[in-house]
């Protein structure tokens, strides 16, 4: 069986685990914060706190990370799903 490892447990780090993990390949994911490297928007030291205002924020196409959502929806991001599912509106 094919092994890989991946260093860090934030946006692109948890796709590709889990990119690697559908197509059967086993993954070892590696994240430098433990407990002592919580922050306010990071509060445990477990994966999957991915940061709303950093990672998952605009959708909008004409940025660079609107962009980059909009391909990895191509490309079937369960991230991306999930983000659709739990997003709230925007409220100015």
């Amino acid at each position: 069986m094919k092994k890989v490892n991946i260093i860090g447990a934030g946006l692109a780090g948890s796709e590709a685990a889990c990119q690697l993990a559908s197509r059967g390949i086993e993954v070892k994911i590696f994240e430098m914060r433990d407990e002592k490297r919580k922050t306010f928007a990071h509060r445990t030291k477990d994966f999957a706190e991915l940061v709303c205002s950093n990672s998952l924020r605009s959708d909008d196409v004409t940025t660079a990370i609107g962009l980059l959502h909009q391909e990895m929806r191509l490309l079937n991001s369960l991230i991306m799903r999930e983000k659709l599912k739990f997003s709230l509106p925007f409220c100015a």
